[in-house]
């Protein structure tokens, strides 16, 4: 018998790696001859250090991938690459005699969108548990599954002996955030040293990967340099920790279960993990809920018992039994009757999936070209350059054409792109509507922008997957999407199809004037022409009155766009909002987010919050908030949220004072700030309307009201209009206006809610997505 494995690169450490070298190990010592077909790159010197590192006998061969398919005396294919299952197809064309089997390492939720197109070319599945296979079954409607961890061929079992007490928690992993999720271990770190005081626990964090600048800021931003180390060895006694949201294994955990080690885990959001190592004495499960897994972690830390550490890992190593089972499954192969094979496309196309490299396809008009371009008389034509650049055009349009004609047919009703602030926020209105969509339509898909980590991690609290802006993936799933909810304008090269509807929510209400209003006639004829073009792809744009829709108009011309329909029912962002105003419950939650603590009742908290200047500044205001804090009694705290485009200045006010909270701007929604906070300081942001819907204390500091009235300028007379006046503040009567006791607080937050958001409501919401989205339907209710 002849066994081929095909992978990615045996060549470099891994999960993968490793089951596919013990899996050609164990053939390999019953006398069968493995082949093993690497993706990567390889040389003879990578073969001869593997060979003498795992010792491999010479009947484990190694091919390139591209040589799949000319052996003609292999029997079994085993695929451990899910991206390389259409190969499968290949395979089946060329040995149609061979057995198939394709290996699920990734979690279900990741695997391929179009894996179900090559998994009638699969003779077999293999996945790791009972649950898998149910879940795989009814998913692909498959039917011939395999139960059976990878091989532990590698691991030996432990010595008996007493644990020694140990305060070390020890991470290896790649760092991989969107699956690995180690921020949360940092995040966890910072709440057991400074809110429990446990100052002698540390974690170790070892790897490397593309999340590790991420982590060093989280480290610096938690406070936690003295207890969290990254790359600076592995202590000579630790637990293993892992907080991976998906994990079909985890050959790390054995080896550190091997090694008599304890662990602390997630179970993974499959619970596959805690499937396989069952409920061990030396494993503590845990919850990802800070203050659960807080006393959890320390009870485990400090309780050492008699364990016998082959408990934990002697039922996963008795699994082995590979030979046995693959000879069993290809003599049930070789019974059945074998169709003839048909490929579902050409060989091409499949190699070119597979190795994720978008060939460049040679058309026919530039394969002609290259054949005739030499040739007397017709070649002087072919080249003469006004016929090149006539040709060039047209086969453009034409290739423009097609891929418009594709989009109209790609697009799915059931898919929703999100984008808040070009992707540098997970906030606003576009978010409520996401969360609104997935509460109420389950089956809906729904992809959020994001410009980096720190965004990816927001979005994933709310249980949605980011996908990075501008990328491949970003632009394939924005031209798969019906529905586009912006909160600014779409990227340019995404184009949009004429099946595609673009939902503009637009950031704010606007008290400085924008784009067709300015008052600097060369800037607002620039604005306006780059504009323009943008908002004609809108079919929709929402508001919270008429005046709104009227500045609106006036603001982006929307005369020019006769296909759009203007929505006045409210922002879904104010509707959330008006629904908590009062909810002390979902305080707590957002206090809990932000300052990773509990919620101290006696805290009084001021948002100041300054809008953008065009020149370049080193502080947001004349006034010192380090002097304010110190003149203001130890209850208040102010947070500083910063304009996007001056976020550099956030490490300046976070350092300036333990009382002076300023996060990344990526991981905060102001709407949230607002429900926190009891007062708000702000300048010309349109911040202070959609506050006005809680009722609170709301402090206009102008400065340089009269600079920026002449080169922007107003919409309209704040002090008549929503009779709130702003003016210059000293550092003292900064203090006196925020302890004073202010009579028209709700005179002023009735007439901007009366005058500029009377349209904003609890039921907004439910309005607008009856319109948008479900035209009659009755949405999906979890409540019920």
């Amino acid at each position: 018998m002849k066994i081929a494995i095909i992978g990615f690169n045996i060549f470099s450490p891994g999960g993968t790696s490793r089951s596919n070298l013990n899996l050609a190990k164990e053939f390999n010592n019953e006398g069968i001859e493995v082949v093993i077909y690497n993706a990567r790159p390889f040389s003879p010197t990578d073969i001869l250090s593997i060979r003498y590192q795992e010792k491999l006998s010479t009947k484990v061969y190694f091919e390139p991938l591209i040589e799949l398919g000319k052996d003609n005396s292999i029997d079994i294919y085993i695929i451990t690459r899910e991206t390389f299952f259409p190969l499968a197809q290949i395979i089946k064309f060329y040995c149609p005699q061979a057995m198939t089997v394709g290996e699920i390492h990734a979690p279900l939720s990741m695997l391929p969108e179009n894996l179900d197109e090559n998994l009638y070319a699969l003779d077999y599945i293999r996945v790791s548990t009972e649950s898998i296979k149910k879940e795989f079954k009814q998913k692909y409607q498959y039917e011939t599954l395999l139960v059976h961890q990878v091989s532990t061929d590698h691991v030996a079992m432990p010595d008996d002996f007493i644990p020694k007490l140990t305060n070390n928690l020890y991470v290896l992993s790649r760092f991989e955030d969107g699956v690995k999720d180690i921020s949360y271990a940092i995040r966890l770190l910072d709440y057991l040293v400074h809110y429990h005081k446990a100052t002698h626990i540390r974690l170790y964090i070892e790897g490397y990967g593309p999340s590790e600048t991420l982590y060093r800021n989280l480290i610096n931003h938690y406070g936690v340099q003295a207890n969290v180390f990254l790359n600076q060895g592995t202590p000579a006694d630790y637990i293993y920790f892992s907080t991976s949201r998906y994990e079909t294994f985890g050959y790390s955990i054995l080896e550190a279960l091997a090694k008599g080690k304890r662990a602390v885990l997630f179970p993974g959001e499959d619970r596959v993990l805690q499937e396989i190592y069952k409920n061990p004495p030396n494993i503590q499960w845990i919850t990802k809920d800070i203050p659960i897994d807080a006393r959890r972690v320390l009870k485990f830390i400090s309780s050492i018992e008699n364990i016998n550490y082959r408990q934990g890992i002697s039922p996963i190593l008795k699994q082995n039994n590979y030979v046995s089972h693959y000879v069993s499954y290809y003599r049930l192969f070789q019974k059945r009757k074998q169709k003839k094979f048909v490929l579902n496309r050409e060989v091409e196309e499949i190699w070119a999936e597979v190795m994720s490299v978008q060939m460049e396809q040679i058309p026919s008009l530039y394969y002609m070209y290259g054949l005739l371009k030499d040739k007397p008389i017709v070649g002087r034509i072919l080249t003469n350059s006004h016929f090149k650049t006539m040709a060039t055009t047209l086969f453009h349009r034409l290739k423009a054409k097609k891929n418009m004609q594709r989009r109209v047919k790609s697009v799915s009703e059931n898919m929703y792109f999100i984008e808040s602030f070009h992707g540098k926020s997970f906030s606003g209105d576009p978010k409520y509507i996401a969360l609104w969509v997935k509460k109420h339509m389950p089956d809906a898909q729904i992809f959020v922008s994001s410009v980096n980590q720190l965004v990816d991690i927001e979005v994933r609290y709310f249980g949605l997957e980011p996908l990075r802006l501008g990328s491949a993936e970003y632009q394939r799933k924005f031209e798969q999407s019906k529905y586009i909810i912006v909160n600014g304008n779409t990227l340019d090269k995404v184009g949009k199809s004429p099946n595609q509807i673009i939902i503009q929510t637009w950031h704010g209400f606007p008290l400085k004037k924008m784009v067709a209003d300015l008052e600097d006639p060369k800037q607002r004829k620039q604005e306006l022409s780059a504009f323009l073009p943008r908002m004609k792809k809108w079919n929709y744009l929402l508001t919270s009155s008429s005046m709104n829709t009227s500045l609106f108009h006036s603001a982006f011309s929307l005369k020019e766009n006769s296909n759009l329909k203007v929505v006045e029912m409210g922002a879904p962002r104010n509707a959330y909002l008006i629904e908590n105003k009062n909810n002390y419950r979902e305080k707590l939650h957002i206090h809990f987010k932000y300052f990773n603590r509990p919620l101290d009742t006696n805290k009084k908290y001021i948002l100041f919050c300054p809008t953008w200047r065009k020149q370049e500044r080193k502080e947001v205001t004349s006034i010192d908030l380090e002097d304010l804090i110190k003149h203001l009694p130890p209850e208040y705290e102010i947070i500083v949220k910063l304009h996007p485009l001056e976020a550099s200045l956030r490490r300046f006010y976070k350092a300036l004072d333990s009382r002076i909270h300023c996060f990344y701007n990526e991981l905060v929604d102001i709407q949230e700030l607002f429900l926190l906070v009891d007062i708000l300081i702000s300048d010309y942001s349109s911040a202070i309307f959609d506050f006005a819907h809680l009722n609170k204390k709301i402090i206009i500091l102008q400065e340089d009201s009269d600079t920026y009235q002449k080169k922007v300028g107003w919409y309209f007379d704040i002090k008549k209009v929503c009779l709130l006046e702003g003016r210059s503040y000293t550092t003292a009567d900064l203090v006196e206006a925020i302890q004073g006791n202010q009579i028209d607080i709700f005179r002023y937050c009735r007439a901007v809610q009366k005058n500029l958001l009377n349209k904003d409501s609890i039921e907004t919401n439910e309005k607008l997505m009856q319109l948008l989205f479900l035209n009659g339907r009755p949405a999906y209710n979890d409540n019920k």
